[in-house]
């Protein structure tokens, strides 16, 4: 099997050439366990209509300058640009910046937002758990400080995430939380994809307390809009 770092971008356009039942292969690595799921590329090409109520509701609130990290395929970002909204969209795979160009976003660029320092936004979305490009808490505290510098007086960060607690519960109903100081939302990730596969990497769920009170400590005003059945959330955090 061949190591490729982009397996999204080979995925996306891979689709964009007439592969429509292309999947992606997701291993889930927490501590003392694994999982393997797959996710169908098809999803990364959903219209407004097939998006999850969440998705929906945080693209109908929004409006002026936006911009869209992780946009991966931008399908949040054409819908938004459809509505008659300036959308910039940020990834990191040079393939989903390709494919989202060829799509028709007008504004796409492979960057990281750790780093990026385009202009400032009225809105900053995060959906599709994309918050856990943070990492772990320290991380996160790190990406809301940086944010402020690219937010209007106003903005908001809309951040979809969710408190995966519920993957340490035992048979008994008891929860066995990982040793030592890791956060438990902390996971690490492999891709698959045909014959390639990604190298691991880190990503974090983070559950609402934490988020609130490090939101608050970074000068926001945090407000959770959305509460799923599946322990996600979609959460507003507003600049003053």
């Amino acid at each position: 099997m061949k190591n490729d770092t982009d397996i999204f971008g080979i995925a996306f356009e891979d689709y964009l050439s007439g592969n429509l039942t292309g999947v992606i292969k997701v291993k889930t690595m927490l501590s003392g366990f694994t999982e393997n799921e797959t996710l169908p590329v098809t999803y990364f090409f959903r219209n407004y209509e097939e998006m999850p109520e969440w998705e929906q509701q945080v693209l109908s609130k929004i409006k002026g300058r936006i911009l869209d990290v992780g946009a991966g395929a931008g399908a949040h970002s054409l819908e938004l640009q459809n509505r008659g909204h300036e959308v910039t969209a940020i990834d990191t795979s040079p393939g989903a910046v390709k494919t989202m160009k060829a799509r028709g976003v007008r504004e796409a660029y492979q960057a990281d937002i750790f780093t990026f320092t385009k202009e400032k936004y009225d809105h900053v979305l995060f959906l599709m758990n994309g918050i856990g490009m943070a990492e772990d808490l320290n991380g996160l505290r790190k990406l809301l400080l940086h944010l402020k510098t690219i937010l209007k007086p106003g903005g908001v960060v809309w951040i979809e995430s969710t408190d995966i607690l519920y993957m340490y519960r035992e048979e008994d109903g008891s929860i066995l939380l990982p040793l030592g100081n890791r956060y438990y939302g902390e996971i690490r990730y492999q891709l698959y994809y045909g014959n390639k596969k990604g190298k691991p990497f880190r990503w974090l769920f983070v559950d609402k307390d934490n988020l609130y009170h490090i939101a608050h400590s970074c000068g926001y005003a945090p407000d959770f809009t959305y509460d799923g059945k599946s322990s996600n959330y979609v959460a507003a955090l507003r600049l003053p």
